[in-house]
Order: C-alpha cells, then structure tokens, then sequence
C-alpha cells in the first residue's frame, strides 16, 4: 500500500481539471455521478467508481457507485461492501489515525489480507488496483474509490499524478452533490432494492418497501422522511412493520437479505 497526502500536490497541466466546468454545471443532479466517472475515466482510465460519507455516530453511506458497464450492478456491488466488509477496508485504519484531513491511498489486490473481502471485492471482478481519496469536511468524511480492471492494467504514474493534482476540485465538488442532491429530487430509493424485496416478500406494501430501499441506499430516517414527504415518526413505523415482516432487526440484515 502507499499512502500520499494531496494537501500540497501541483496543479499545474492537469486534464482532469478541463472537466471541472461540466461537473459544476451538473452538480446536484442526476447526471453528475455519470460525469463524474466520464471525467475520470478519460483523464485516468478509471473504470468504477464509488463515493462514500461517514459521520463517527452514524452509520456510512453510498452517495454513487458507477462504471463504465450498467449503473445498477455496480451500485449492488458497492451496497454489498458497504454491509460485508467497510469495516475491513485498509482505508479507514489511515483515516481513524487522523494524520491529515486531505490523504490518498492505493490498494492492491495482495494487501487485503481477508480472503472472502479480497474474493468479493477485488478478484472475482478482476480489480487489479484501486487508488482511494479521504478528506474530512468538519465532522464528516468522504472517501472516493478509484478502480482498474485487468482489462487496463493498473494506474500508471500519470494517471496518479493526474488524480493528485485535481483530488481537491474533485472531493469538493461530492460535498456539493451530497449536500444539494436530496433538495433537486435525485432518487435514493432505486427500483431495483424494491423489486428485490419484492422477491423475498411479495406483499409488502409499498411505503414500507419505499422506507427499506431508501434504507438500503444508506439514508438517514431524516432524509427519507424528507424524500418521500412523510413524518420521521412514520418512517419509524414503517421501518419497524417492515423489519418485522421481514423477521430482522438492523439495516445490516436488511442488507444481507436482499443482496445474498
């Protein structure tokens, strides 16, 4: 592993910054995640990648997962590490060290020592090399995954020097999208998780399948209240009939349920 501090990286002759104007324009909106990943992938070869924030007394949440293939797979993907293996992750061992706010991390395939994670994560999708960007905004962290494929190859020195040079642009530009993207009315509650819970439970009734995919995608009772126009009590209520339907008890087994 290499950990590298983006604080003081140069700017100067960046691609990834002749970007920057588009991924203004659309922040917030439902294009950004797809521009965002466009951006990357041009600029470094990127092929997936997914963005996260975590507060210390909340639980973590997916803000995208997208690649150059269909969106949803990789947002499965994403919601499964975050139930199965966050915890496990080498980034956050540098980031509970609090070294720096502003910190940069690559990870190979060999330096994940769990094998079920490594499997899950890394080989059964032929990642080969993934280049991970951290930086607290007041309380809260957010970290961006960068990923590669055996179909790439990993990141040369280039696409690494490229990535330093704009981390501060990009990792600005997610704080922007997570804090307005709920006001603009992006969806947080993809049909996909719904017509899965419908699978394990075909009579669920709407608004408690609606509150357990809002769940699933890693927003608080606050914002789901918020997104479907209803009480955070009620989002309670809802969440305690559906848990109940479903005999579990936490959103960790909500989450294993679905995607297993």
């Amino acid at each position: 592993m290499e950990l590298l501090s983006f604080a003081q990286a140069p700017r100067s002759r960046d691609p990834v910054r002749a970007h920057v104007q588009r991924l203004i324009e659309v922040v917030g909106t439902a294009r950004f995640e797809g521009e965002f990943v466009k951006a990357l992938g041009e600029t470094t070869r990127s092929e997936h990648v997914t963005a996260y924030a975590f507060h210390p007394d909340r639980p973590p949440r997916l803000l995208f997962a997208a690649s150059e293939g269909p969106r949803q797979p990789a947002k499965m993907r994403a919601v499964k590490y975050l139930a199965q293996y966050w915890k496990q992750d080498p980034a956050g061992l540098f980031e509970d060290a609090g070294e720096s706010d502003a910190m940069a991390l690559r990870t190979l395939p060999q330096d994940i020592d769990d094998s079920l994670y490594r499997h899950d994560c890394y080989t059964s999708l032929r990642i080969t090399d993934r280049f991970t960007l951290m930086q607290r905004n007041g309380e809260q962290t957010y970290r961006v995954n960068l990923y590669r494929s055996g179909k790439a190859g990993r990141f040369a020195q280039s696409d690494i020097d490229h990535i330093m040079g704009s981390a501060d642009l990009l990792v600005g530009l997610l704080v922007k999208h997570a804090a307005t993207s709920v006001s603009v009315g992006q969806s947080f509650a993809p049909q996909a998780f719904e017509d899965r819970l419908r699978l394990v439970e075909p009579n669920m009734p709407t608004r408690e399948a609606q509150v357990c995919a809002a769940i699933m995608s890693g927003m608080t009772s606050e914002a789901i209240a918020l997104h479907l126009g209803i009480s955070v009590n009620t989002v309670l209520t809802y969440r305690k009939r559906a848990y109940g339907r479903l005999r579990i008890s936490c959103q960790n087994e909500l989450l294993r349920l679905i995607l297993s």
